[in-house]
This record gives structure tokens, sequence and C-alpha cells, in this order.
């Protein structure tokens, strides 16, 4: 069975941008949490920004 676990490696000061981010959350949540936020905010984002891009790109022709 694989591990829903991964350890990785980031620079301190990204894991300290990691911390501020967390302090800013109005609720508690581990570091873990925070990341897959991040990750699902992130991913919603790029998605926003491929549909605006398609619309833009429809509006020009």
């Amino acid at each position: 069975m694989k591990s829903k676990w991964h350890n990785i490696a980031i620079q301190t000061e990204s894991f300290e941008d990691l911390k501020k981010i967390q302090k800013q959350i109005p609720i508690r949540a581990s570091i873990p949490q925070v990341i897959e936020w991040l990750i699902s905010v992130g991913q919603q984002q790029i998605k926003s920004e491929l549909s605006n891009e398609h619309t833009r790109t429809i509006y020009r022709k």
C-alpha cells in the first residue's frame, strides 16, 4: 500500500513563509493542511486564468 504522506525538503525561507500563511488563516491548520489548501487555491486560480485566457481568445476572433 502506498503511503498517504510524503516527506519533502524545502528551504528555510519557504517554510517560514508557510508558517506566516498558517498564522493568517482564521482557523487552526497544520502545515500539511496549509499546503493542501494552497494547492487547492492554486489549482482554482490556474483554472480561472486558463478560462479567462480562453474567453479572451474567443472574443479576439
